[in-house]
């Protein structure tokens, strides 16, 4: 498949995931050269690149792939594999097909087109997946969704002494605060124990929702973190917990990485996703979909034991069963 192949591979930095896949891709005998797809990591570029306010900054992003194209150049890849792309256009991905014209360019989303704008990049690539079903039978993709790294499946199977009944752990947007808070008060009301972990990256952006995005309902600055937690330290939590708590994003149809990671750690799941009960691995014992306007938590959900998918099924949405998935 990929033993003894070259990859280019560009994505966003994003809590280790690039990392893990890098190591997933090399453990399968792949020669991986990796670029972040965005110049800077900065606050304000990504915010600007988020925004589509990406003339802002175009001088930036223009010298930082001259660079990488001066690089890739001098060598011969077999696949080119882009994961949600935003600041790689039409433009420079036309420009590095004519740099690597012998490659297989393959991309990934682990994101709904209505949040990219990388739609109309779709004809430059030889395989296109979408972790979004409906993506995938709107534009005819292919539907894989995310995975699980190895982390999750060395999770404590046993929730006897854990610390928490429930782990909230998420980046704050739309209105997860607002749901997590309802969903808080009656934990709280029901003397069970909730670790919340909700990260902004700094505190501008905390001030910006607070003062002008009311309709999310932000509550005091000590309720957000932020410092992100590491992929181990998320592991730690959710190791100490019995379920796992997980909010979408209202405009988001695939499931989250959190999701799968849940399924990957043996613990059971709430989550305001309702297109989780068309996957192989839903079980109404082990997960619990809620309303978003009125997310009511049933406390029987902590009492009974979590049942273990099919073998078959838990492995099929490992990182390495994602892997050869997309470079089968």
């Amino acid at each position: 498949m990929i033993n003894q192949k070259n990859i280019l591979y560009f994505g966003p930095k994003f809590f280790g995931y690039e990392v893990e896949i890098q190591n997933t891709l090399r453990s399968l005998g792949g020669d991986v050269d990796f670029y972040d797809e965005r110049p800077k990591n900065t606050f304000l570029v990504r915010v600007l690149i988020r925004l589509n306010l990406k003339i802002f900054v175009r001088s930036i992003i223009r010298k930082y792939y001259a660079g990488i194209y001066d690089i890739i150049a001098k060598k011969k890849y077999d696949y080119v594999l882009i994961i949600a792309p935003e600041t790689l256009d039409f433009k420079k991905i036309a420009q590095l097909k004519k740099i690597q014209p012998n490659s297989k360019f393959i991309l990934y989303m682990w994101d709904s087109f209505s949040n990219k704008n990388s739609f109309n990049t779709i004809e430059l690539f030889d395989k296109v997946m979408s972790f979004d079903s409906r993506d995938a039978d709107n534009y005819n993709l292919k539907f894989l969704p995310l995975f699980y790294i190895k982390g999750y499946e060395s999770v404590e199977e046993s929730v006897e002494d854990c610390k928490y009944d429930i782990c909230f752990t998420a980046t704050a947007h739309s209105d997860r605060y607002r749901i997590s808070e309802k969903i808080r008060k009656q934990i709280d009301t029901y003397d069970l124990r909730m670790f919340s972990h909700i990260y902004l990256p700094n505190k501008i952006m905390y001030w910006v929702r607070k003062l002008f995005i009311r309709k999310y309902g932000y509550g005091k600055i000590k309720d957000f973190s932020f410092i992100s937690l590491d992929q181990s330290e998320i592991i730690k939590k959710i190791e100490q917990s019995k379920v796992v708590l997980d909010i979408n994003h209202p405009l988001q149809h695939g499931l989250t990485s959190r999701c799968i990671e849940s399924l990957g750690a043996h613990r059971k799941l709430i989550t305001t996703n309702v297109n989780i009960k068309e996957y192989d691995f839903y079980n109404e014992n082990n997960i619990m979909v809620i309303s978003r306007n009125s997310p009511l938590i049933d406390t029987k959900f902590f009492e009974e034991g979590y049942l273990e998918p099919p073998e078959e099924i838990y492995r099929s949405y490992s990182l390495e069963s994602w892997v050869r998935c997309v470079f089968e």
